[in-house]
């Protein structure tokens, strides 16, 4: 049985990590990766991580394409949705993980293109635009018939089991998160003059508020929480590993215990798979790796009175995200939701 065939546009951060994930996958494929960069330096970066380390085949580039396990895969320079012509290297779903080019208008151009359907690893340019995926919480929203679909922020997939399994055992009023989240590439080295005054800084020497949208990815995904929901990131010194710091007021009462076993009984059911359920005292490096959406932490579980708790959610802002990327191919290609 052939594989289905994937359209990689973007070869970064998530698009390597996708690489590194679909190299040995039974049912899916690279067949072709997108990208305005020198694709010398792009198999450089997958052949080295300082993050997930050397990739584990031997790899190379031969007339521009990625040589490995006695594969050829072509580097199409192309910087737009419908600049790579998909049709011609068979392709059937897409992947746009450039981090740009977010709306249903673009992601379009990638099925005139030749695909049948398109996964958009980040977050639409504009709330509504695009059906968001968060796994566990609404997954009737892929269907037979849907041709493009987000998975919106990591930080949304990693709190948003979390607060649906309180909201399910204790009806959650309001809720507030803090994304306490590894620098990434958006962020500066030194202080170097940016459209934000705070974004400006050194990444790698302060802890840098910064606006996120995840509680209006939230609020597209679960309507009950509309109004109900807010939050900010704060980025710090680490290369990966981050975690959100999710404070809940609820309508019922609630001790840390029947908090922690809510959501062990969660990961041991529908979300297995999608959470964790951790009682050791991990920090932020243990988590790098985890193909898991988001990593309770029972042990950071608090609560003030009978209405108000705080949880840790870890997440490996870049691998457990994309884990959520194959699953999606996966669906899309057995025809729709499983």
């Amino acid at each position: 049985m052939s594989k289905t065939r994937i359209g990689l546009m973007g070869f970064g951060r998530i698009g390597r990590n996708l690489f590194r994930q679909l190299v040995d996958h039974p049912d899916l494929e690279i067949a072709a990766i997108a990208d305005i960069a020198d694709p010398e330096a792009l198999t450089y970066l997958l052949k080295y991580d300082s993050i997930y380390g050397r990739f584990p085949k031997p790899i190379k580039l031969v007339d521009n394409h990625l040589d490995f396990d006695g594969r050829r895969i072509p580097y199409l320079a192309a910087k737009e949705p419908g600049d790579a012509d998909w049709s011609a290297h068979d392709v059937e779903l897409v992947v746009q993980a450039t981090g740009s080019y977010r709306s249903a208008e673009w992601c379009r151009k990638h099925l005139e293109a030749g695909a049948a359907k398109v996964v958009l690893a980040s977050t639409p340019d504009e709330p509504g635009d695009l059906p968001i995926l968060l796994h566990g919480v609404n997954d009737d929203v892929l269907t037979r018939d849907t041709d493009i679909v987000s998975l919106g922020s990591n930080t949304s997939n990693a709190v948003a089991p979390v607060l649906h399994v309180l909201n399910e055992a204790f009806d959650v009023k309001r809720a507030f998160l803090t994304t306490v989240h590894a620098f990434t590439n958006k962020e500066r080295l030194a202080d170097v003059p940016t459209e934000g005054f705070r974004s400006s800084r050194a990444a790698g020497q302060n802890i840098i508020p910064s606006e996120t949208n995840s509680p209006q990815i939230l609020e597209q995904v679960m309507p009950e929480f509309k109004g109900k929901v807010s939050g900010l990131a704060l980025n710090v010194p680490v290369p990966d590993g981050s975690t959100v710091d999710l404070v809940v007021e609820t309508e019922k009462p609630y001790t840390i215990e029947s908090i922690n076993a809510a959501v062990k009984t969660a990961v041991a059911g529908p979300f297995e798979g999608i959470l964790e359920y951790s009682e050791d005292p991990i920090v932020s490096s243990d988590i790098v790796g985890s193909p898991a959406s988001g990593v309770f932490d029972s042990l950071a579980t608090m609560v003030i009175g009978e209405t108000m708790a705080k949880v840790i959610v870890w997440f490996d802002n870049g691998w457990g995200y994309t884990a959520r990327v194959v699953e999606t191919l996966e669906k899309m290609a057995a025809g729709g939701e499983q």
